[in-house]
């Protein structure tokens, strides 16, 4: 890998250099291991032991160690870390105009260029695939998909016919969207299915991570707003909508029809009820249950969901429960005996 200096790393980030700006940084390594031209990262001063009995060359921090390393001063220091590591390590995009003997691109299909698409691909009839995309093995693009520019869609997609990504999508490997949504009627034979003719949305710079599924609409379309990331192995159902930059861990599943605003972020294993809003910057803690709509931003937790500090206090009564009901039974022996 060609080496940067420290110096033209703290350009790339607006950071500034404390220590030896020339030396040669090859890569990206944790502080335990690095090597004399790999760059590490602190993430606050309680590592300043650690980072000080590294070898790494350099250092990411948001405000200057006592140490000899070369450091460069960026705040926050994650986020000039993450850019350095893409300027090492770029999301994979064509750079060449390649298409597998074994890929079959039916009739009709619009391919820009250029675009990579690898072994055993199915690019469906009136599909476009934008300049600069790349499409690993195996992947199933649908008839009309559209899929913008830049966009790298990893091995074993699925892409359900009408899905539309836009520019700069990333979609893991398994990853399933625009499979037919959970609708049914009951009538007094049994099921009957609600056809599912709506689309599915994803647009610029979402990244979705393996094995999430995500499914068309009844009617309409199903949303994953711009600058989206969502965790693997999550569900979203039909008609759900995602604002602007949410973040979604993994394990967590969504109702028909959840509609959540812009920067929401949700910890892993969180379910919803269908047919409810989340506004824009609420944050909700891991294993949370959503039954009714979040209308004030600010931290949540919990079974049922409530604020984090009301849920903290509701935590310790549950955590004294066996206790208190002790404490009652004998309150209530004590009231029902006669002479006490």
């Amino acid at each position: 890998m060609t080496a940067v200096t420290v110096a033209d790393l703290a350009l790339l980030v607006g950071g500034r250099v404390v220590g030896d700006g020339t030396r040669p940084i090859r890569g990206l390594a944790d502080l335990r291991a690095a090597g004399p031209d790999e760059l590490g990262f602190v993430r606050d001063a309680k590592f300043a032991e650690l980072a000080a009995k590294s070898r790494a060359g350099a250092i990411v921090v948001a405000e200057p160690l006592d140490i000899g390393t070369a450091q460069i001063v960026a705040a926050p220091a994650d986020v000039a870390f993450a850019k350095i590591g893409l300027h090492f390590h770029p999301v994979p995009r064509a750079k060449q105009h390649r298409i597998h003997r074994s890929a079959v691109v039916e009739d009709g299909a619009l391919i820009g260029e250029p675009v990579e698409i690898g072994a055993h691909c199915v690019v469906g009839e009136r599909a476009t695939v934008g300049a600069g995309s790349l499409l690993g093995a195996g992947v199933v693009v649908g008839a009309d998909v559209r899929i913008g520019r830049d966009c790298t869609i990893y091995p074993r997609v699925v892409l359900y016919p009408g899905v539309v990504l836009g520019d700069r999508v990333v979609v893991h490997s398994g990853t399933v969207i625009g499979s037919d949504g959970f609708g049914y009627a009951r009538d007094a034979a049994g099921w009957v299915k609600i056809p599912q003719i709506g689309i599915v949305q994803v647009e610029d710079d979402v990244e979705l991570g393996a094995n999430v599924t995500i499914d068309r609409a009844t009617l309409g379309v199903t949303r994953i707003g711009r600058g989206t990331k969502i965790d693997n192995l999550v569900h979203v159902g039909h008609n759900c909508a995602f604002g602007e930059h949410c973040a979604v861990a993994g394990f967590s599943a969504f109702s028909g029809s959840t509609i959540f605003g812009d920067r929401v972020v949700l910890g892993g294993h969180i379910v919803s009820a269908g047919h409810l809003r989340v506004v824009d910057d609420a944050r909700i803690g891991g294993n949370s249950v959503l039954y009714g709509d979040v209308t004030e931003a600010g931290d949540y937790l919990g079974y049922p969901l409530q604020k984090k500090a009301r849920w903290g206090r509701t935590f310790h009564v549950l955590d004294r429960l066996p206790e208190v009901f002790a404490e009652l039974r004998e309150l209530k022996r004590r009231r029902d005996e006669p002479g006490e």
